[in-house]
């Protein structure tokens, strides 16, 4: 029994010590090793902060670049390289965008992100009131993260309008928004500090991911470290430059012309579409979400508007959008976020322009694709929902 207790102590006082030396010595080695190979183009790592309610976050004071384009986080986690007062002048008009990489402008330089477009297009309509579009959207959020956004920066930013933008794949992974446990939110601290400051914080992320997937070998566990790779990528400098995608002038179709295009190959999705969709194990959750901002609206807590960022498929036989029973989709969308706040959608602005002048429309928009996004919640807003709530702010319309 002597001989067993003097080997255990032996064991923690000596090899104990000894093995956690060497892993720190080892964990420095790597640390190194990554800073002297870094591309300082890239930016310092931690775009993507933990939070413990939003799962992620975005990193304040951020400098870097995101799917080949240049990003800067202000010190309000808003991708926008100007500061702000959270304190508002008499004739400021500070409306609060939250979103996914659409809104955020996956692909876009900041100048061609639909937020900053329709910024643009109401000073331009009213250059007498300050108008502040706060471009909050997060890559990857869907509506309960979003929901939980608001909840967070609301009180703070105090905005007189908060536009919702919606993708259709925010129907997945929706989640009750609750308040963390201490414990879980100090080891989300420690994760963001790790994020921040520490450059090899993916590179063991990756190895963990993919040493699980190698142990496993399931396909959720492929997909982790998949994913993995693929955030780094995004994250990384794009040698050829910022995007090309530039505003360009481009074609306007009429009415007629619209009711005239006629994709005769096109899909034409049935009535199982929509059931489809109600019947997704994901979609309570997703209506949950969405009821808990039209609750915030009819306790007038905030003035709630939802974007549908929704587009035609492309006919491949001509150049054209074309319905072919997607409006029905875009019908269902709008009258679910619409049943008690305002909601409009680009759908058919996008009816009416060409896709050969719209590039990556239906995926994440660049260029001209995010001008037509900026005319349609701009024509919106303008006719339905801003004469009333700039009256109630500045008594003048």
């Amino acid at each position: 029994m002597v001989v067993t207790v003097r080997g255990w102590r032996k064991f923690l006082m000596i090899s104990v010590p000894a093995a956690l030396v060497a892993l720190l010595l080892a964990a420095c080695a790597i640390e190194l090793w990554v800073r002297a190979t870094w591309d300082e183009r890239n930016g310092r790592p931690g775009f993507f902060l933990s939070d413990a309610v939003r799962g992620q976050r975005l990193a304040a004071g951020y400098d870097g670049w995101f799917a080949g384009v240049p990003v800067h986080i202000n010190s309000l986690e808003l991708r926008d390289p100007r500061e702000y007062a959270l304190e508002k002048r008499p004739n400021t008009f500070r409306i609060l965008v939250l979103g996914d990489s659409v809104t955020f402008g996956h692909g876009s330089v900041y100048e061609h992100t639909y937020p900053y477009l329709l910024e643009q297009r109401l000073k331009a309509w009213r250059p007498d009131v300050d108008w502040q579009v706060w471009n909050a959207a997060v890559p990857g959020y869907n509506t309960s993260q979003e929901l939980a956004q608001l909840l967070e920066v609301g009180e703070r930013f105090k905005p007189d309008l908060v536009v919702v933008g919606f993708f259709w794949n925010d129907l997945s992974g929706n989640q009750p928004v609750q308040p963390a446990g201490r414990l879980w939110s100090a080891l989300v601290r420690a994760s963001s500090f790790a994020r921040r400051y520490l450059y090899s914080f993916e590179f063991y992320k990756r190895a963990y991911l993919t040493a699980r997937w190698r142990l496993s070998g399931t396909k959720e566990d492929r997909l982790r470290a998949e994913h993995a790779q693929g955030d780094q990528a995004l994250l990384a400098v794009n040698d050829t430059g910022p995007s090309k995608e530039e505003l360009t002038a481009f074609d306007r179709l009429t009415d007629d012309d619209v009711r005239r295009n006629i994709c005769v190959y096109g899909m034409k999705p049935g009535p199982e579409a929509l059931a489809a969709i109600e019947g997704d194990a994901g979609y309570p959750r997703w209506i949950e979400a969405v009821h808990g901002f039209q609750q915030l609206q009819r306790a007038g807590r905030y003035r709630v508007v939802f974007f549908v960022n929704d587009v035609p498929p492309v006919c491949h036989e001509a150049d054209m959008f074309y319905d072919g029973g997607t409006k029905a989709i875009d019908d269902f969308y709008l009258r679910v976020l619409g049943a008690e706040t305002p909601a409009t959608t680009s759908y058919d602005a996008f009816l009416h322009v060409r896709p050969s002048q719209m590039p990556n429309a239906t995926a994440h928009p660049t260029g001209n694709s995010n001008v037509v996004k900026a005319d349609a919640l701009f024509d919106f807003l303008r006719g339905r929902v801003l004469p009333s709530l700039t009256r109630e702010a500045h008594g003048s319309d």
